[in-house]
């Protein structure tokens, strides 16, 4: 049989990246569409139709970033924005060509915030079109330091610079995190597979404060808790089929994070 031909969407991003590389390990081909490799590639706005000779839809475009871009009021109007846009173009080409097809959804779908209303517009998007959802706790891996960042890279980052990782809430939050090589293989295990809605983590909470005091002993760094009371929906998931893998362990992936953080630390003046 012929090897799958797949349409990534936002392949450029963290879990994208990982999903493209898996993809063509399989020896299946990969059209990576993403803003970042430039502004012609603006899902907002572009023409999708000449993509329609693919076999599978992997739509994980979108305006998201760690908990320092989602939560500044300036982010919130332009998040609404754009997901929408992404929504209606994305799922308008998916309902007209009737392709299969996998969202990337978020625990944090809620009502009552900014980026959690948009997942959820994409949730219910998902299910009246018969697509398939991967909901991710938290997925982690190497990326470069910026506004958009996730929280490990920015710790292992602040603990290298700086050798001292300051918290800005008390840490007593609680998320599960799955390294972004593991769930890019989970994922293709869901499009593979007959569940059409799966909670994509791997059933591990794990306090901040006690996730930043394992890579400050890792990189001897001091460790300072702040004072605000951080976010924190402990929502337990629920729909995780056993075929769903975890194989890269915490330590072993804050090592792997270490060790690219090092690497790049010797050619960039980075900054947190």
């Amino acid at each position: 049989m012929a090897a799958k031909r797949n349409l990534v969407l936002g392949g450029s991003g963290l879990v994208g990246k990982g999903l493209c590389k898996h993809l063509e390990s399989l020896g299946e081909e990969v059209i990576n569409i993403d803003i970042k490799n430039g502004s012609e590639f603006d899902l907002r706005t572009m023409d999708l139709a000449p993509y329609t000779n693919v076999d599978y839809v992997w739509f994980l475009a979108w305006d998201v970033g760690g908990a320092k871009y989602l939560t500044q009021s300036k982010n919130l109007l332009n998040i609404l924005k754009n997901n929408t846009l992404l929504c209606e173009r994305v799922f308008g080409f998916l309902e007209e060509t009737g392709l299969p097809f996998l969202f990337a959804t978020t625990q944090l779908a809620d009502p009552n915030n900014t980026y959690g209303v948009t997942k959820l517009l994409g949730e219910e998007w998902t299910r009246l079109l018969g697509g398939k959802t991967a909901r991710f706790w938290n997925v982690y891996g190497w990326e470069e330091p910026g506004e958009r960042s996730h929280v490990i890279p920015d710790l292992v980052i602040q603990a290298l610079t700086q050798k001292h990782i300051s918290l800005m809430t008390t840490g007593e939050e609680e998320r599960q995190f799955i390294y972004m090589e593991d769930c890019a293989a989970n994922l293709v295990r869901i499009r593979d597979s007959n569940e059409t809605d799966v909670d994509l983590t791997n059933g591990n909470w794990v306090k901040i404060k006690d996730l930043a005091g394992i890579i400050a002993n890792k990189l001897g760094a001091k460790l300072t808790l702040g004072d605000i009371k951080g976010y924190n929906k402990k929502l337990d998931p629920t729909k995780t089929p056993s075929f769903l893998k975890s194989e890269i362990g915490l330590d072993e992936g804050l090592g792997k994070i270490i060790a690219q953080a090092i690497e790049y630390s010797k050619h960039h003046n980075t900054k947190v």
